[in-house]
């Protein structure tokens, strides 16, 4: 990566965290794990390269606030979902994780119906017992899953509560400020 790619990467999120970061209610969106957004270059096939806010986005003071800066590697889960989402779509670049719960439900819903949005499940109750148990990764598992039941990614999706496992949406894309300010519409009808 070229420090071209590398200011293209870092802007890229930090000017999705900005508009986070200035919307009171995208808090409605954030779970229990945090949320984080993550970019990559188009042909990237390496978690570690992809760019993420380090330390995630949390709450404070009401407020949508992340806990570092964009950093190329700054992430592992969502990097990871990524990559493994691009080897079925190549064309999705970014990615968000979003609080599920009803209310978000139903605002997501209202979403999809508005827009071009495909929207899809994973059952957590069908992942593999080695997958449940940490012995393999699960996010081979859960691509494949979709790919299989849809034909391909849906542009969001949710698992269902897994044990030990918060359950999450997760809003795909090819650019961090469209997914932001698609979130962010989506928090605000929440």
């Amino acid at each position: 990566m070229n420090q071209k790619q590398k200011r293209m990467l870092l802007g890229g999120v930090q000017e999705a965290l900005q508009e986070i970061e200035n919307t009171p209610s995208f808090t409605k969106l954030i779970p229990e794990v945090r949320t984080n957004i993550v970019y990559c270059l188009p042909d990237e096939t390496e978690p570690k390269n992809v760019c993420a806010v380090e330390g995630r986005i949390t709450v404070v003071n009401n407020q949508p606030k992340a806990a570092g800066r964009p950093k190329i590697g700054g992430s592992d889960h969502m990097a990871r979902a990524l990559i493994h989402i691009k080897k079925q779509r190549p064309e999705i670049q970014a990615g968000i994780n979003l609080r599920y719960n009803p209310k978000t439900t139903k605002a997501i819903k209202k979403h999809t119906e508005k827009t071009d949005t495909t929207i899809g499940e994973i059952d957590r109750k069908k992942e593999p017992e080695d997958r449940k148990k940490g012995k393999k990764k699960s996010m081979p598992w859960k691509i494949n899953y979709l790919k299989k039941k849809y034909g391909e990614i849906p542009d969001i999706f949710y698992e269902t509560p897994g044990l030990g496992k918060e359950p999450l949406y997760v809003y795909i894309g090819k650019d961090p400020l469209y997914l932001a300010r698609e979130a962010i519409k989506i928090a605000i009808k929440t």
